[in-house]
């Protein structure tokens, strides 16, 4: 018997190398597709569209509000209803301020000297005049009205805050004999308070009631009315 050729024993050893190259490719892992994610781009996504798009967000997402235009939103620099007072630095008086709407009004007194002043609000500027020159001009900035004072040749700063009833302003009107009565009163949150009463422009001592509270001047029996009560007669 002989034994296998050369060639033989090349052939075979051929035939083992394929059969091993086969068994490789088979247990290979598929090449990645093309547009698909990396090991990498998973773990740190970036995503290039808005959420619901290419990458939905975790959960329902409420749509973004706009206050602008808001039924309920009133305007950053409109006041609709507001009243403000406070003590005037450097005089001896008290100043109190009521916006209604485009309407304001505003009364200076010190207990002696007393000024009416009616005007306008508009986008939180308010501007009014008075009796012989005088006036008040302020802005509304963070829930106070600030400004300044002229009364003849005295000019005074201010920063008043916003006040609640029973403190602010109240005024009444009466008529004495035909005589024309007006009385006007500031009240502030810690209890100061002030106020004048002239009879046909000349001022009469009275006492200072309660606000809302009757009282008797000139034999007449007068009432502090709230600002609303005489918006409208100035």
């Amino acid at each position: 018997m002989t034994r296998p050729g050369p060639i033989l024993t090349l052939l075979a050893g051929m035939a083992t190398t394929a059969a091993l190259v086969s068994l490789s490719l088979a247990e290979s892992p598929a090449p990645p597709q093309s547009g698909g994610m990396t090991s990498a781009s998973m773990e740190n996504p970036t995503p290039t569209g808005t959420a619901g798009e290419d990458y939905p967000a975790a959960g329902p997402q409420e749509p973004a509000q706009t206050p602008t235009g808001s039924p309920s939103a009133a305007p950053a620099t409109g006041v609709v209803r507001a009243d403000y007072a406070t003590r005037v630095r450097g005089s001896r008086g008290l100043l109190a301020i009521s916006v209604r709407g485009a309407k304001a009004i505003a009364y200076f007194c010190d207990g002696q000297t007393e000024a009416w002043f009616q005007g306008t609000a508009d986008g939180g500027i308010l501007t009014l005049d008075g009796f012989g020159g005088a006036d008040v001009s302020a802005e509304i900035a963070d829930g106070a009205a600030v400004g300044e004072l002229s009364i003849g040749d005295r000019r005074w700063d201010f920063t008043a805050p916003t006040v609640r009833k029973p403190s602010g302003l109240y005024r009444a009107t009466a008529l004495v004999r035909g005589a024309k009565l007006v009385a006007g009163w500031i009240y502030l949150p810690d209890g100061s308070r002030v106020g004048a009463v002239t009879l046909d422009g000349a001022l009469v001592t009275a006492e200072i009631p309660e606000p809302g509270q009757a009282t008797v001047i000139k034999g007449a029996v007068i009432t502090p009315e709230d600002v609303d009560a005489f918006m409208g007669g100035l």
